[in-house]
């Protein structure tokens, strides 16, 4: 990928800025009394947790309706700052669903909260963040594999290992690849639909991609969280993977099911949000080598349509730190969780992954 010149980066970081409306959250230090007590407060808290070194995720921001040119803001979530705006640069494109306008916004992030994907039609570009969450340099473009391109049903959303050479995304025809961002190569996995769809994908180390499966064939023993072994020789993402949690009747903890699994990069543990009622669902750590229950580390909360997503919004390479929500937000330092006022989208859904990048 090139390098974009230091001047072009600037312009369209000023591009951004110039076009962007007061935003209803903080966009500057400059707030008054009661706004800077409380993110004082907030970012007291959040200093107390590790977790705290992660605190900038990427949101879309467009002003304007859907005529107006899209941005993508760098946003901390323990305060709200706007640390910075980026517009669609001229290479973006459109596809048709977008009426004419650019495609642009944040498509995936690596575990060292300062490396993000950014995508437009058919492209994408990879995005360092300085310690300050302020934009150090912008590579790119280079190709979204075909497979992986939004097509007006959403996506790609890669998740990007933590040595930031490889992204895994789930394919338009519902399967899961593996994009190197070194050398653009691909290798894919296939689920027929038949069989059941992946959702949500995630690394352990460089080779495992663990993801969650919905099972829709007769062998509903298939379902749960999956891990995926990619120096594997099989093509099919189910002879390639083993199942670590299954979906198929109680698990321990009364947990009757998992969704929005996240595997730690270590590759010990997998993080999932675990039904425990209709409509009720608590944070729960796993062996990601035996799929026994560990802790509950967020209680239990009621889901949507309440607008409560359940989910690790980001983890450190060890898994031992966390910043989740689950009816509320906080972080999770062992198992201990600690609320704290996360700034991040209302949304009804069942996660974040289409608000928030982290």
């Amino acid at each position: 990928m090139r390098l974009l010149p230091a001047a072009l980066l600037a312009a369209l970081l000023l591009a951004g800025c110039a076009n962007a409306a007061p935003s209803p959250r903080p966009a500057s230090t400059t707030a008054s009394s009661a706004t800077a007590s409380s993110a004082t407060a907030s970012s007291a808290t959040a200093a107390s947790a590790p977790a705290a070194s992660a605190p900038f995720y990427l949101g879309d921001y467009l002003e304007g309706g859907n005529t107006a040119t899209p941005a993508v803001e760098v946003i901390n979530g323990f305060t709200g700052q706007v640390e910075a705006t980026i517009a669609a640069p001229h290479g973006a494109g459109s596809l048709s669903w977008a009426r004419g306008r650019p495609v642009w916004g944040p498509c995936g992030a690596a575990p060292d909260d300062r490396t993000f994907l950014l995508c437009g039609a058919s492209q994408y570009w990879e995005l360092r963040l300085g310690d300050d969450g302020k934009p150090q340099s912008m590579t790119g473009p280079a190709d979204i594999p075909v497979a992986a391109r939004n097509t007006g049903n959403g996506g790609p959303e890669f998740a990007v290992s933590a040595d930031r050479r490889l992204a895994a995304d789930i394919t338009g025809a519902g399967g899961i690849m593996v994009l190197s961002l070194v050398t653009g190569a691909t290798r894919s996995w296939t689920i027929p639909s038949a069989d059941g769809y992946p959702t949500g994908v995630s690394w352990a180390g460089d080779r495992y991609v663990a993801f969650g499966f919905v099972s829709q064939s007769a062998d509903s023993d298939a379902g749960g969280v999956r891990v995926l072994d990619t120096s594997s020789t099989a093509t099919a993402a189910l002879a390639a993977s083993r199942l670590v949690i299954s979906n198929e009747g109680k698990l321990a903890g009364g947990i009757t099911g998992v969704f929005n699994p996240v595997v730690t990069p270590d590759g010990s543990k997998v993080v999932a949000a675990a039904w425990t009622g209709f409509n009720v669902a608590e944070l729960a750590e796993f062996s990601a080598q035996t799929g026994r229950l560990l802790a509950v580390l967020m209680p239990a909360a009621h889901m949507p349509g309440s607008g409560n997503p359940c989910q690790v919004l980001w983890t450190d390479l060890s898994g031992a730190h966390l910043i989740a929500y689950c009816g509320t937000g906080g972080v999770v330092n062992g198992t201990r969780f600690t609320p704290v006022n996360l700034h991040v989208p209302n949304t009804s859904g069942i996660d974040f992954n289409t608000a928030v990048v982290w």
